[in-house]
């Protein structure tokens, strides 16, 4: 019995995306250089690197919004304060242009309590009394929003430190780029 011609190519079609990101693992799971001055933006979990920002603030935002729905926080507290609260522990990303995240712990802290500020925020918008679109569009505004301008922080702050190292952003000569730009 002969196989379908399109069943082969399904086949060449999945074994190349999972080499494209056998590849790319290093990037997805950690997007900083491997060198000395983003030590402290990386977890080491095995023979691993991890995002700090990624892999503990998205699940803490995650988290954060079940556990406010498990518990029915909303029916505990006003929708006003998940806005106070979603905008305070937001703002301990100021922490990081005054320079206090270089130390790890403090830079976990920080994406733990940005990732519950965040999921406080979720709720806030979520739990409007408006409608399911209006609430969409303006959780898309708020989020779109924030989610550019930490990313424009961190695009620059990534420029910054790269721009002061002796490579200068020559990514062909670099060491900490090496795995990367092999791949």
């Amino acid at each position: 019995m002969t196989q379908h011609p399109n069943l082969n190519i399904r086949k060449k079609e999945k074994s190349q995306l999972l080499l494209l990101i056998k590849k790319f693992k290093p990037l997805l799971l950690s997007h900083h250089p491997n060198c000395a001055q983003f030590k402290n933006h990386t977890l080491t979990i095995g023979k691993f690197k991890f995002c700090i920002g990624c892999f503990v603030g998205y699940p803490t935002a995650l988290l954060g919004i079940l556990i406010i729905d498990f518990f029915n926080l909303e029916d505990v507290l006003a929708s006003v304060y998940f806005l106070i609260i979603g905008i305070i522990l937001m703002s301990f990303f100021l922490l990081s242009p005054l320079n206090l995240t270089n130390i790890k712990k403090i830079k976990i802290i920080q994406k733990l309590l940005i990732g519950l500020g965040a999921a406080f925020l979720f709720w806030w918008i979520w739990s409007s009394p408006f409608s399911f679109t209006l609430n969409s569009v303006l959780f898309l505004l708020i989020f779109g929003t924030l989610i550019t301008l930490l990313n424009g922080y961190h695009a620059y702050s990534f420029y910054r430190t790269c721009k002061k190292c002796e490579f200068a952003m020559n990514w062909q000569r670099c060491p900490g780029f090496k795995e990367f730009y092999k791949n």
